[in-house]
């Protein structure tokens, strides 16, 4: 053994040398064949992206769903505990590095001479091994790693679930309007059915006549039939999300707001420091670096310290007993693997394809999330020109049924005429708010891909 008076002062310079280096940038490594662009090619506008700018209020009522759901919801509570297990292998991977101390005792009468149990007392005893390279030191940055990343992943859980909340609020609130709409066309094609009924019976049309408004008729029903069920798959799919019994109860009132045009979205490279789902992905990269670095040095010798102070209560040993006679000890082992066959290196080598994984999971994520938010802008410049279609559709429908309710009185058109451009406004309503509905949808989806905040 090597005396523990010469081991000390090597093993302090050797540590002071042993920290890990730091990690390549993930972002050089994953994205070198996709060049980011100074801008968003679907952009219709540029600006500075404001991270708190959805484009529509949200109202106290959602804002309380959206804390329900952060407070109930399991997916979240999933991630609060992954969070929990990295702080905890944090911990245990800086207790690595610090001296353990231990306490025990022993009691026992033997004949035998040589035998340990002929000998009784107590002992302190502490053990530390010296980090000479700094694999500890890499092991525990790598932990570090690994809980930042769990963070980051609980961040982009949370604000995900608030998307999710005010996405299926406004699923809600327009399956409300949609199911009144198609109980008004249902309305509307049963007084039509009436009016070729009343015209079978004087003559003027015929059992043909009837039969095919019967089948318009009993098509209102199943779309709102189909209305009904859409309302209570939405009213579900939310409940879900705030951790309550899915019995379809929840119910959503008023109008869907209107989306402001104005969404400056900033440039591309300010998404890959922005968004926490791709910040978690480039520290699991920095946790596969460091992993490969603790196996790398792990091939290197290491040396282990450890002394104690035991007091032995036997007449045979000590000449005086009790804590007047104690003994004292200090070791130092330094130990080299020369042959171990194989597994060192077979470490290396999985650190080093979990770091290649690693980096083609940025690779991935980065490229993904590039893309969500180009179809996002793309939907947003579209979705935009045709609602303001529709509008003008849905104007001139108005305005129709407008005239031909005068003509109507007047006696030029009749009652059953009157009936359809009311149902062809109705439709054109229902087409309107389905595409209102899309356009807040996809605001909500860009906002959030953006890296944007919602109300925690």
């Amino acid at each position: 053994m090597i005396k523990a008076q010469m081991l000390l002062p090597l093993a302090a310079s050797l540590w002071l040398a042993g920290c890990a280096v730091p990690p390549p940038d993930s972002r050089t490594l994953a994205l070198e064949h996709a060049a980011l662009p100074d801008g968003w090619r679907a952009a219709s506008a540029a600006g500075r992206f404001d991270a708190d700018m959805l484009g529509f209020p949200i109202d106290a009522r959602l804002r309380g769903l959206i804390a329900e759901a952060v407070r109930h919801n399991a997916d979240l509570r999933m991630a609060a505990a992954r969070m929990e297990q990295a702080q905890a292998a944090l911990k245990a991977a800086g207790g690595a590095m610090l001296p353990s101390v231990a306490i025990g005792g022993q009691a026992g009468n033997s004949s035998l001479p040589t035998s340990s149990m002929s000998t009784s007392g107590t002992a302190l005893i502490a053990a530390w091994e010296v980090d000479l390279w700094g694999r500890l030191a890499a092991e525990k940055d790598a932990a570090h790693a690994r809980l930042q990343a769990s963070e980051l992943d609980l961040a982009y859980a949370r604000q995900s679930i608030a998307a999710g909340v005010v996405r299926g609020w406004i699923a809600v609130a327009e399956s409300t309007q949609q199911l009144t709409i198609a109980q008004r066309m249902l309305s509307l094609s049963q007084r039509q059915l009436a009016l070729i009924e009343q015209a079978r019976k004087v003559g003027r049309d015929t059992e043909l006549d009837v039969d095919l408004h019967r089948a318009n008729t009993e098509a209102q029903r199943q779309q709102l039939l189909a209305s009904q069920q859409a309302q209570e798959q939405a009213r579900r799919a939310l409940e879900l999300l705030l951790g309550r019994y899915p019995g379809a109860e929840l119910s959503a009132a008023g109008a869907l707001p209107a989306v402001s045009d104005t969404l400056p979205a900033g440039i591309p490279s300010e998404l890959l420091s922005r968004r926490p789902d791709l910040l978690a992905s480039r520290q699991r990269f920095e946790a596969a670096f460091y992993g490969v670095e603790a196996a790398k040095r792990a091939r290197l010798p290491s040396l282990k310290l450890s002394g104690g102070v035991a007091y032995i209560a036997d007449s045979a040993v000590l000449l005086k007993s009790g804590i007047d006679n104690p003994v004292w000890a200090a070791t130092g082992q330094m130990l080299a693997p020369i042959f171990t066959g194989g597994q060192l290196q077979a470490q290396i080598e999985a650190q080093n394809a979990r770091q290649r994984e690693a980096v083609a999971g940025y690779n991935r994520a980065a490229l993904n999330a590039l893309a969500e938010v180009e179809n996002g802008l793309a939907g947003e410049r579209l979705l935009g020109q045709r609602e303001r279609a529709l509008q003008a559709q849905t104007s001139a429908l108005a305005k129709a049924v407008a005239h031909a309710g005068q003509q109507r009185r007047v006696g030029k058109i009749s009652q059953y005429q009157l009936l359809q451009q009311e149902l062809s406004l109705d439709a054109a309503e229902a087409g309107r708010l389905r595409l209102q509905s899309q356009r807040l949808d996809n605001r909500i989806a860009l906002h959030l891909a953006l890296g944007g905040r919602f109300p925690i």
